[in-house]
């Protein structure tokens, strides 16, 4: 690739620049002037990207914001340097590299193009290897090399010197380490909005494409119009025998939640797909300013000698029945049946199902086919019954008995004992139950029980109906360990206590017990002094700071009886006649540590109390609130201690 100058890389730049993405920011304040060229091409851009920035798989994006903000697109644009505060419409174009072979979103070279953006402070003079003189700035995870013409920034000082080598032709491009990607950048002419190469691993549509191996994915966006986008998608894989028209249809599929304005074109060249698509962003516009009905509410008293079960609409736009699917069980509904003689849905209305067809933990979804898409809203009908629990710790047996009125079938409603909690949808491995059991058959109705056998503390017990899982939970109970704890923090001090509270006047080994400072033994323990505690026995620990994680377990598995992290304790008030947020309690604190959160009806602002006060924030203290007392919902006054934030103090304002 041909070295361009470097005065043309960059265009009309003002005097301050930064890079900031997807989180991070690296600043910079430049007194340098830039040249009056025009705007660069992208493929100047791709010469700071140095070989080492590859990896097998990985993807390089490039954004015309220019281009982009020329597009009334309903789902806004990306934004560029809000870390700063910079304002994303002073940022023209930007490039970026990063890998895609793991769950980290890694950007190792990022370059950013124009800009006047306004900030303090200088950076550090550095020179490169090769000569070029550059201002360093860095933040925590990213350094950044600020120029006359150009900003690079990196993951460390090592990647910035390789990518101005590689712009100056010393060190190999990653666009000549990796043909691929400049074959995949060719692919598509014209000028594009943005233009993302992706290779190797984690493509996002892989669920599609099985086992074929792909070479490349290349995807572009040209505006055409206001409201009008041109995408292009082209996929080349490896083996052009695994080109099926099965394939060819499920990757066109994923065009199916954006609103078209006419069929996606498909073009087939040996191992290369081509999908050409236009986006109908006047409809996708229209689509998301339409309120899709949902919030369904079931009647709360069912009677089952009812025909029907009515379902209140809860919210939504006036939408032709035609558009909308009832799922019961995951099965599609007789629409016949569930419309209740509407043509139309919004908003108050009531759709019904056949009372024969209502059981436990039912559930029921109203789905919308739009012009973007799909929109989809659910519950679930008789998921919670009551039982009655009686545990008895020392015994290890748990009593259930049933105390709901509604008749369930007996051979249907099974137990389930899990060692720790089964969350919804966990991403792990799924976690088995300990043990099942089913023990009732028939009808069963209140004052039905049984009696369950090897229940310790920390268990999670099911009730379920047809499965074991958390899903299928139609009720549960959590066996503790005996008693709880209450803490008590003197922030002046340091010192902690901690006193258990126990149900019954029974004394409890106090070797069972364990106070635990950041997950270590604490120096005191019940067990210091006494071999038995009952309700209100108390130890106190010193040099406890602020914000540590205490917690008192139980038994030989550490079940949690209780913890908390301890905390200065503040009490606001409203001086509505300054304007102002006023200490009328609790402890002194040092302003530098404080930050007060203020929200409005339509707007939060925060304030850093070190910048309004020195020394401490003290009774008496006030600080001023830019809004007025009506205007306030709440304020929270926060605690940074050491990295971790704790909530100190509320304020709510009379409404008197």
């Amino acid at each position: 690739m041909p070295q361009c100058p470097r005065r043309t890389l960059l265009g009309s730049i003002g005097t301050t620049m930064t890079v900031a993405l997807a989180g991070n920011a690296v600043s910079a304040t430049d007194g340098r002037s830039t040249s009056d060229a025009g705007e660069p091409a992208f493929d100047s851009l791709f010469d700071y990207f140095p070989a080492s920035a590859g990896s097998d798989s990985m993807a390089v994006v490039t954004r015309d914001h220019e281009q982009q903000r020329k597009a009334n697109d309903p789902y806004g644009r990306m934004s560029t340097g809000g870390g700063l505060g910079i304002d994303p419409e002073s940022i023209s174009k930007h490039a970026f590299v990063y890998t895609t072979d793991d769950d980290e979103f890694s950007m190792p070279i990022v370059v950013v193009v124009a800009g006047d953006f306004e900030l303090e402070d200088d950076g550090d003079i550095r020179e490169t290897d090769g000569g070029v003189e550059y201002e360093r700035r860095e933040d925590d995870e990213m350094v950044a090399a600020v120029t006359e013409t150009v900003i690079v920034a990196a993951e460390d000082d090592e990647r910035i010197d390789e990518a101005f080598a590689a712009n100056a032709g010393e060190a190999q491009r990653l666009l000549d380490a990796e043909p691929l990607l400049e074959e995949a950048l060719g692919l598509f002419d014209g000028e594009h909005a943005d233009y993302t190469v992706q290779i190797g691993e984690g493509y996002q549509f892989s669920e599609l494409i099985d086992d074929a191996a792909i070479e490349y994915k290349a995807q572009s966006t040209t505006v055409l119009d206001p409201d009008t986008l041109e995408m292009n998608i082209g996929i080349a894989f490896e083996d052009a025998t695994e080109v099926t028209d099965e394939l060819v249809d499920a990757l066109t599929s994923e065009l199916n939640y954006m609103a078209l304005t006419g069929e996606p074109t498909v073009e087939r060249d040996g191992s290369l797909v081509t999908i050409t698509a236009e986006r109908d962003l006047a409809a996708e516009r229209e689509a998301n300013d339409h309120e899709s009905p949902g919030r369904l509410r079931p009647e709360e008293d069912i009677d089952l000698e009812d025909d029907e079960l009515e379902i209140e609409i809860g919210r939504g736009d006036p939408t032709p029945v035609e558009d909308l699917t009832l799922e019961v069980d995951d099965e599609e509904y007789d629409r016949d049946i569930w419309t209740n003689g509407h043509s139309t849905l919004e908003k108050g209305d009531t759709i019904v199902i056949d009372m024969d067809d209502v059981e436990p933990n039912l559930s029921i979804t109203i789905t919308h086919d739009h012009a973007a898409g799909t929109s989809a809203s659910g519950t679930s009908i008789l998921d919670r019954f009551e039982f009655e629990y009686d545990y008895d710790v020392d015994a290890g047996t748990l009593a259930i008995e049933y105390a709901d009125e509604f008749p369930l079938d007996g051979e249907r409603v099974s137990i389930a004992v899990y060692d720790e909690r089964p969350w919804y949808h966990s991403r792990e491995e799924e976690i088995e139950p300990r043990t099942t059991a089913q023990p009732w058959s028939g009808t069963m109705r209140s004052g039905d029980g049984t009696t369950l056998q090897d229940i310790r503390p920390g268990d999670f017990v099911l009730v379920c109906w047809d499965g074991t899982t958390l899903q299928d939970s139609i009720a549960h109970f959590h066996a503790r360990p005996p008693g709880t704890v209450a803490f008590d923090y003197d922030f002046e001090r340091k010192t902690l206590s901690a006193t258990l509270e126990l149900e019954d006047e029974r004394e409890r080994p106090a070797d069972a017990y364990e106070l635990l400072i950041d997950d270590e033994s604490a120096e005191t323990q019940w067990s210091d002094e006494v071999d038995t505690v009952s309700s209100g026995a108390t130890i106190e620990v010193g040099d406890v700071e602020a914000g540590a994680a205490v917690t008192v377990v139980w038994g030989d598995d550490d079940v949690r009886v209780g913890g908390a992290h301890p905390r200065p304790r503040i009490e606001l008030g409203f001086d509505e006649g300054q304007g102002a947020i006023e200490h009328v309690g609790g402890d002194s604190v040092s302003a530098s540590e404080l930050t007060l959160q203020v929200w409005t009806e339509d707007d939060s602002n925060e304030i850093d109390l070190g910048e309004e006060i020195d020394g401490e924030f003290e009774k008496g203290d006030t600080v001023s609130v830019d809004a007025d007392a009506d205007e306030i919902r709440h304020a929270t006054l926060q605690y940074d201690a050491d990295g971790h934030v704790l909530s100190v103090g509320q304020a709510v304002p009379s409404r008197e």
